[in-house]
């Protein structure tokens, strides 16, 4: 025996379609990580720097970028190396003017004029090993006779001829690990050590090709020295080090200047020179629990000489290139949306200022899961902002398609620690309720499965799967974690897949009396799935599906529909009822279809997603995007090339819609089925059937109705016994749901009279399909006394 409608008349025969709807493309929103582009070296005219590849991580090409000028890609490297350390298999710096030095393994060495255009090329000696390039000098090492790599040599081109200085002054001998840590085009940083161990860092005169010990006694790894016209810089990590020393150029055995960085917690302090100032950021690999770093930490300059810092950029990336002659180049901003390519100068102030060079602009950001229920369109994003979120905006179709603001719907907070909190608003599918909640299925710190329920200002309540008898927590079945299965205003069915003996899926109320709370519970195999009051799962027979009513208890079964399978998945909408036996496996015509209450029949339909008469399903035989209405033509949303697997695909339950997100793309297309849809109906209710307008705590009648698709203009009228309206006002609309209160009042504001009045509840389908809404009941009114007797309350719920 089929169950019958609630309210409303359903449509037998459906028409394929209306007319070709207007489709709706919300732009992906920005990543929150800033888009990679280190700079790697930097001249007058402008920087060498990578930018990180639009559909990876990785990094594209080393490029030469002129202040105000198109890139040019630099022949170093495949654009998905990121190998830059010296003595690798490339390796990319700026020299004297705008010259670029590129090196490639094992012996290739080309000096590039960027603004004259004219190159110079070295082929390094047999033997000789690259350290680097400064000015128009290349640094090489060679083996000393105990094999080891540390004997330095200056080489340059003169008269087309290569010439070779063996560097002295070592007094010692060389560190081959790591051996140069930073120049110009006059000097190079070099470790330097004595044969009992002791180590220091030492100046190269490249004019003279000597060593001079400046600060004996500092080691440590990652080290690096930065060189302006007027300082050197040292810095070490090693040992928990926060202290920079700051030397003069011109006598750099002079004591020297400290300046403490803070806690290596926050990351390897970089460092920078700019007039009197030491430029510092960092190098984060992760602080923990901290995520909000991911946009990177602050460019701060601090006066050698003393004083307060100055913050330049809020963000910047941790590579900073020193300019020849002065200044630097940096990339950075306040946020992803104002990254740019930075030069710090001295201004006339006598502190560093910036100027923008070039722009870098945000990279999109990725959508994992999308809901649209009743217009309220909820996308799961991993990287928008600093963990994985979700976000709302409200959908308006027809001749004029709209997207609402985008806003923030729920995201853990920055502290929060552990991969289950990181990650419950990413890869769990949010699932509309039609009343403007928003509900998502995780699971708690102890793996027992919990029901998040939110609404549209972000207030979250948590509802834990337990026993309804026993109050006991449930963990997860099987191996199928947990999500929500289907969803109908106060109705919400979360829990396993259904495909385990083991599995078990609950219905919570979220409006019972005292709160949320599991109603009822199935374990075994079998899909569930909720419309207005009526539950529906396999049947008692082999092939039949069953319902019951959630208020009443009323179960009403099928006839034999299924071919005998067990339907592992079920899908309700209106007077329709989806089911698949086989999922994820072979597809048989009677392996999956679709079921009308009304006319107790069903016929066949595509995998998919159900809506209201008809079925989303990406074809991925043809590479198409279909929609079919039910015992209708298919039709073609979109086609997509062969290489495609198939779109994220959603169909508004609550309205008629379809929302589709494009693979590796996370903007959005919405529009309209083109089918027509039920008529609007009631399909579930809380109304207050009396009310004692005397109660001091509620004397106000209340009504709430659940709808199968949002309506416009909604109003209640109120009527006496001889049909006379005695009160008409405009009912709250949300989502497909509506709410009205009265206070027993008449248009002029005074009460009427105690009895026995009809209601009226009327709106206007808002995609404009099929008649109007109308329902109607009765409610008993209760006169307000100023006796004490009717200070009580008078109501019941139905």
């Amino acid at each position: 025996m089929a169950l019958a409608a609630t309210s409303g008349t359903l449509p037998i025969l459906l028409t394929d379609a209306h007319a070709e709807p207007a489709p709706l493309t919300i732009p992906a929103p920005d990543r929150f990580k800033p888009v990679a582009n280190p700079v790697y070296g930097a001249g007058p005219g402008g920087v060498v720097e990578r930018t990180e590849v639009k559909d990876q991580s990785a990094l594209g090409h080393y490029r030469w970028t002129p202040d105000g000028g198109t890139p040019v890609d630099l022949p170093a490297s495949s654009p998905y190396d990121d190998v830059n350390t010296i003595g690798g298999s490339s390796h990319v710096s700026v020299t004297s003017g705008d010259v670029v030095a590129i090196y490639d393994s094992p012996n290739k060495v080309e000096l590039a004029d960027m603004k004259s255009g004219t190159t110079t090329k070295y082929t390094l000696p047999d033997g000789h090993f690259y350290r680097g390039v400064f000015g128009s000098a290349v640094l090489t090492a060679t083996r000393d006779t105990n094999g080891d790599k540390n004997v330095l040599h200056v080489l340059r081109m003169a008269d087309g001829q290569l010439t070779d200085t063996p560097v002295t002054g070592l007094n010692g001998w060389v560190a081959e690990d790591g051996m140069t840590l930073g120049g110009d085009d006059h000097t190079v940083a070099i470790w330097y050590a004595h044969r009992d161990g002791a180590r220091g860092v030492g100046l190269l005169d490249l004019a003279t090709a000597e060593v001079t010990p400046v600060l004996p006694g500092a080691t440590g790894t990652n080290a690096q020295v930065v060189f302006s016209d007027a300082y050197v810089a040292w810095y070490s990590p090693e040992g928990g080090n926060t202290t920079a020393r700051v030397l003069p150029r011109a006598t750099p055995q002079a004591a020297d200047t400290k300046i403490e960085l803070g806690s290596d917690g926050e990351g390897t302090p970089r460092l920078g020179l700019v007039g009197d100032w030491l430029l510092t950021t960092r190098q984060i690999e992760q602080a923990a629990g901290n995520f909000l770093v991911r946009e990177g930490a602050p460019l701060t300059a601090q006066p050698i000489a003393g004083g307060e810092p100055k913050t330049l950029l809020a963000h910047a990336g941790w590579r900073m290139a020193q300019v020849p002659g002065g200044g630097l180049a940096v990339t950075g901003g306040a946020s992803s949306r104002d990254w740019a390519v930075h030069r710090v100068f001295v201004g006339d102030d006598g502190a560093p200022t910036l100027r923008t060079v070039r722009e870098v602009a945000p990279k999109e950001g990725n959508l994992t899961r999308l809901s649209l229920t009743a217009g309220h369109l909820v996308t799961a994003e991993s990287d928008t902002t600093y963990l994985p979120a979700l976000f709302q905006r409200n959908i308006t179709l027809g001749a004029a398609p709209s997207a609402g603001q985008r806003s923030l719907l729920a995201r853990p907070d920055a502290q929060t620690t552990g991969e289950t909190a990181q990650r419950v608003y990413d890869y769990r599918q949010p699932v509309g309720t039609g009343d403007g909640r928003t509900v998502i299925a995780t699971t708690d710190a102890d793996g027992a499965q919990v029901l998040v329920v939110l609404a549209t200002d972000g207030t979250k309540t948590v509802v834990p799967a337990v026993d309804p008898q026993t109050g006991e927590k449930m963990p997860t079945g099987s191996d199928h974690y947990s999500l929500v299965r289907s969803a109908s205003g106060r109705y919400v069915v979360f829990g396993d897949s259904g495909r385990g003996v083991e599995d078990r899926q609950y219905v919570v109320d979220l409006d019972a009396s005292g709160g949320p709370k599991v109603v009822l519970v199935r374990q075994g195999q079998g899909g569930l799935a909720v419309w207005g009051t009526k539950l529906w799962m396999p049947g008692d027979t082999d092939g039949t599906l069953q319902a019951v009513d959630l208020k009443s208890g009323a179960v009403t079964e099928t006839e034999r529909i299924t071919g005998g399978c067990l339907p592992q998945e079920l899908q309700a909408v209106g007077p329709w009822v989806y089911w698949d036996c086989y999922p994820s496996g072979t597809v048989t015509s009677d392996g999956h279809g679709v079921y009308n209450t009304q006319t107790q029949q069903w016929t066949y339909a595509p995998r998919g997603t159900l809506g209201d008469c008809y079925v989303v399903a990406y074809d991925d035989g043809r590479y198409q995007l279909n929609v079919t209405p039910i015992g209708g033509t298919p039709h073609t949303v979109e086609a997509f090339p062969v290489q495609y697997s198939g779109p994220l695909v959603e169909a508004d339950r609550f309205g008629g819609a379809i929302a589709y997100r494009k693979e590796k793309n996370a903007q959005i297309t919405v529009l309209d089925s083109g089918v027509d849809t039920s008529p609007v109906a009631e399909i579930e209710s809380r109304i207050e059937q009396s009310v004692n307008l005397a109660s001091a705590t509620d004397a106000v009648w209340d009504a709430d109705w659940q709808l199968s698709k949002p309506v416009t203009g909604a109003q209640v009228t109120i009527r006496n016994k001889a049909g006379h309206t005695v009160f008409t006002g405009p009912a709250k609309e949300y989502a497909a749901a509506v709410a009205f209160s009265w206070d027993g009042r008449n248009s002029d504001r005074r009460y009427v009279n105690a009895g026995t009045y009809t209601w009226e509840l009327t709106g206007t389908p808002a995609d404009g399909s099929g008649a109007a809404l109308k329902v109607t009941g009765t409610i008993k009114l209760t006169k307000p006394t100023k006796t004490a007797a009717d200070q009580g309350t008078d109501k019941s719920i139905s």
